[in-house]
């Protein structure tokens, strides 16, 4: 009897000492959760969220989120938190040191696509999205979630293996940026815990840290109080919630609990405090303008929110203030943004960042200062807050008509930022109903108000950082800078001008020529009479919305050998240089409140536009692409902006270890070819105008087009939206074969570049390409995909886990679709400059093994199976029907018969295959490297 009653007394005895579980935000406001969740908490304290949801379908999206960050570590544990987020991985109970990985790639998902996890100041979470939702498959993800919350192992020598890995992860955070950033929490936060508690930590605790530091981490805050397992998928939430009941009840509190730590004090300006935050390798200046404050956490309720609508609107609209003069002549700054946030529930921040060449500080300071209290001191117009408030409504609207098909990982995600920040999980249709009234009634006068009030205190942080050079007393110059500025009277915003849409008629509409219904495919095959070629997919996976893809003339296959670098140039230029009766400034005002896309890329084979709209906007989106096909603009702002954005771009690749990788390799791996890579800064900046249209007005007047539509459409509306736009265009001829064109070659030797790039930045990146084939035979294109993904597992194997060289060594098959026989295998790692012979040569050593003695029956199993899930997952997406079969199956048809195989094709794919093109492909002597290091600091 004894022995039945004691897990019984030791439960109810659990249960007394365990803490009472934290409310859900929902509980202290009037706002109410999204109906179809369920929330719920177990005895011991942890908290569970359950949301059925139907895409992807038959898959779920797990999460652990535990309520405790690096700001929960003792100064001897800085950066523990997050090596304590590897260890998870590393044993526990249930899961055996160094089969966690492998496990999840059995069940058919993949190590940092379906698993991973991160860590923040305030959290750490968990992530498994499941490959179905079967009870054991479901069980087995919240077993490893228990796991990770109450019985790691913690080993030494796990925990030694690991260090080399966090350093490597370290090695490749490092950056320019980082280190900004690092600097901005010093100088905005030096008073608090956040600028002494970056996540990826100190090197010396790292190194050096013994298991009861983990050990005292772990059982202090990863506590059952500050856990919640959130379920998101098709799932029985019933039969979930039994199977949390199971999963997480033994979870116990293994220490005494602690008070939260101190987080110091969020410190206002007094005056004008200034920064000069020097990093001479920064690829442009950034100039700020922040006001700090103590924040204390506010309970999220309808009130709260309607009182930040307008605070938002006018962030907005100062966004597009600096958006547009950023385009304008003599503009002294490339980019700028306006923010206003409380920050974990500590903090808050308002503030102004401009980007700008180094030379232009003062300039782009003056600009950020006399602009903020322009909008302070005038407010803003009713045309921009119309402009604003269209664009929040359809938001909203949009938001609410495309709930049903949501995707599960999103939501779960959404539901961890909604614990963390303490904000009610609301539905979309609850947002709509809240906000909508609200938009209709906000004035210019509530939005200046907000404003005014979000940046009230007198004080300001005032920042340069980045690669401006200021000689002397680079504080004062920036004090005074700003001083000068601030005593410059300031006018009024002008008004703007109200105008129509002015491309709406292109001529008589088109007649359908060539109609055809694939129907196991179930696709529509259209041609118009001008030779405009459509191919349309009816789908239910997103509501209410509209994927289109434009594919115009042959695009980089014709660049010109004698202008490198006319494609990247167009690429930046084309889209923000308008129409010849709208500028693109124009443009936005005008389709504000529209749900209408508007992307364009240089490909290899084709001018490519893109957008994503919905059936209420598609003749406009139509109406819109061929406005830019039939008129484009080629504004002067599109070009100076360019030129700002090219140096910016330039001086980045300058000091970055990845410049050679995409300047000069690809070109070299071409035979020398221009199209490929990226011509120098010099070459580049003498692209004009003049080529830009030389080039592009051919191939947009008479170039072949191929429309890929795919969604929530109604296939007759949008044939007649289509014969009223690009089927009423002058006709369009075939595409020619471009034969002379595809040809591409490899060297005939193999090379080994080593480069030096100057950069304090302790970090070396190296590169391995073995030539293969084009795309154009697809079941060589699978089979060498399966095989590079055998190498990528190999190299974290190996690169990773055995020697700690590499946090994230890879590797990838990239075959061309476009250049006849042109594709290789490429493996890329970021390394220790010391270490880089060595890993490049263990990564050819790898690679050499599998030429030699080919693939084991598991390693196929464990690559076959996550694509194989992915497989069937992008099967029911709108981005793979449009990508890879929609938007040019009528030029390519195989693209038709390569959907149908796909899954049957994987799944038959043999050793013997994976073989066969390993010893063909993988050989050592075909090996072409490029090895990029810092340069040697001088002595």
């Amino acid at each position: 009897m004894f022995r039945k009653l004691f897990p019984v007394l030791v439960a109810l005895f659990t249960a007394a000492l365990a803490a009472a579980p934290l409310p859900f935000p929902q509980d202290t406001s009037d706002l109410k959760p999204d109906p179809a969740a369920h929330f719920g908490a177990l005895p011991n304290g942890v908290r569970y969220v359950i949301l059925p949801n139907q895409e992807p379908k038959n898959r779920a999206s797990l999460r652990l989120l535990v309520l405790s960050g690096s700001l929960e570590e003792n100064e001897n544990q800085r950066g523990l938190a997050h090596f304590l987020e590897h260890m998870c991985f590393n044993g526990s109970a249930h899961y055996a040191p160094g089969t966690l990985v492998e496990y999840f790639q059995r069940l058919g998902m993949s190590f940092g696509g379906d698993t991973n996890a991160y860590t923040s100041f305030d959290h750490t979470a968990f992530q498994i999205e499941l490959p179905d939702t079967g009870p054991a498959t479901v069980a087995e993800g919240l077993q490893v979630f228990a796991d990770f919350a109450g019985t790691l192992l913690l080993r030494p020598d796990q925990i030694q293996k690991e260090r080399p890995i966090i350093l490597s992860e370290k090695r490749t955070r490092d950056s320019v940026k980082y280190r900004q950033l690092e600097a901005s929490f010093n100088f905005l936060l030096g008073d608090s815990l956040f600028s002494k508690r970056l996540p990826i930590g100190l090197q010396p605790v790292i190194e050096q840290a013994q298991r009861d530091r983990f050990v005292d981490l772990y059982n202090t805050w990863y506590r059952p109080e500050r856990m919640v397992v959130i379920v998101v998928g098709a799932i029985d939430p019933g039969a979930v919630e039994k199977q949390i009941i199971t999963a997480f009840s033994g979870v116990t509190d293994r220490a005494p609990a602690r008070p939260d730590p101190d987080l110091g004090a969020a410190t206002a300006a007094l005056g004008v405090r200034v920064n000069y935050d020097a990093e001479p390798e920064a690829s442009a200046t950034t100039v700020g303008i922040d006001v700090i404050a103590p924040y204390a956490y506010q309970p999220d309720t309808s009130s709260l929110r309607l009182r930040h609508l307008p605070r938002d609107l006018a962030v907005a609209m100062l966004d597009r203030r600096l958006e547009i003069l950023s385009k304008k002549e003599n503009a002294p700054f490339i980019s700028g943004e306006a923010s206003v946030d409380e920050n974990f529930n500590f903090y808050h921040n308002a503030g102004l960042n401009l980007t700008c060449a180094p030379g232009q500080w003062q300039a782009a300071l003056t600009v950020g200062e006399q602009e903020l209290r322009r909008a302070l001191k005038f407010g803003f117009t009713p045309a921009e807050l119309k402009e604003a408030t269209a664009n929040f409504a359809n938001e909203l609207d949009q938001a609410a008509k495309t709930a049903a098909t949501r995707r599960s990982a999103g939501l779960a995600d959404e539901i961890i930022d909604s614990v963390v920040q303490k904000e009610v999980f609301t539905s979309p249709a609850d947002d709509l109903a809240l906000f909508k009234p609200a938009l209709e009634k906000v004035t210019p006068d509530d939005c200046a108000a907000a404003l005014r009030a979000a940046f009230g205190l007198p004080g300001r942080y005032i920042t340069v950082s980045g690669n401006a050079k200021i000689p002397g007393d680079a504080i004062a110059a920036i004090t005074t800078a700003y001083q000068n500025s601030a005593a410059t009277a300031i006018q009024p915003p002008a008004a703007q001008s109200d105008e129509k849409f002015a491309y709406t008629d292109f001529g008589a509409p088109g007649k359908i020529t060539g109609q055809k219904h694939v129907d196991d495919l179930d696709l529509t095959l259209v041609t118009f009479a001008n030779g405009v070629r459509v191919n349309l997919k009816k789908t239910d996976f997103e509501a209410n919305t509209i994927r289109l893809s434009v594919r115009v003339g042959p695009g980089q296959l014709t660049e010109p050998h004698d202008q490198p670098g006319l494609a990247f140039f167009t690429d930046l230029t084309f889209l923000p240089g308008g129409l010849g009766r709208h500028s693109a400034d124009d443009l936005q005002r005008l389709l504000a409140g529209h749900t209408v896309g508007l992307d364009f890329k240089i490909s290899s084979d084709a001018l490519e536009f893109g957008g994503d709209t919905n059936r209420d906007d598609l003749l406009l989106q139509l109406q819109l692409f061929a406005a830019y096909l039939t008129d484009p603009g080629y504004r002067p702002e599109s070009f100076r902006r360019a030129s700002k954005r090219l140096d910016e771009f330039y001086n980045g690749l300058a000091h970055s270890i990845h410049g050679p990788l995409q300047v000069e390799v690809p070109r070299l791996l071409a035979g020398g070819d221009p199209r490929f890579g990226l011509p120098s800064r010099e070459v580049m900046l003498t692209r004009t105008p003049g080529e830009e249209k030389a080039w592009l007005a051919p191939q947009l007047a008479s170039g072949p087009i191929e429309i890929g539509i795919t969604g929530d459409i109604d296939v007759n509306a949008t044939l007649g939206a289509l014969a009223r736009t690009f089927g009423a265009l002058p006709a369009r001829a075939p595409k020619p074969a471009y034969t002379a064109e595809r040809r591409v070659s490899f060297p005939s030797q193999t090379f080994a570049k080593d480069y030096v790039v100057p950069t304090e930045i302790p970090k070396a990146v190296l590169a391995l390409y073995w030539p293969t084939a084009d795309a154009r035979d697809v079941s060589r294109t699978r089979r060498l995909d399966l095989l590079a993904e055998i190498l990528s597992d190999r190299l974290r194997v190996k690169i990773r886990e055995q020697l700690g060289g590499a946090y994230d060594p890879a590797a990838a098959s990239q075959p061309s679709d476009t250049f006849t026989n042109y594709g290789y295998i490429l493996a890329e790692t970021v390394v220790d400059p010391a270490r880089t012979t060595e890993i490049a040569d263990s990564i050819i050593a790898i690679a050499a093994d599998l030429q030699k003695n080919g693939v084991t029956a598991d390693e196929l199993d464990r690559a076959k199976q996550p694509i194989l899930t992915m497989l069937r997952d992008s099967a029911r997406t709108n981005q793979y029907w449009l990508g890879a079969v929609l938007a040019n199956c009528q030029e390519f048809p195989q693209r038709l018969d390569w959907c149908r195989s796909r899954y049957s094709d994987f799944d038959s794919i043999t050793l013997a295959d994976l073989n066969a093109l390993a010893k063909s492909y993988l050989g050592p002597d075909r090996a072409f490297s490029a090895i990029v290091k810092p340069e040697a600091k001088k002595p």
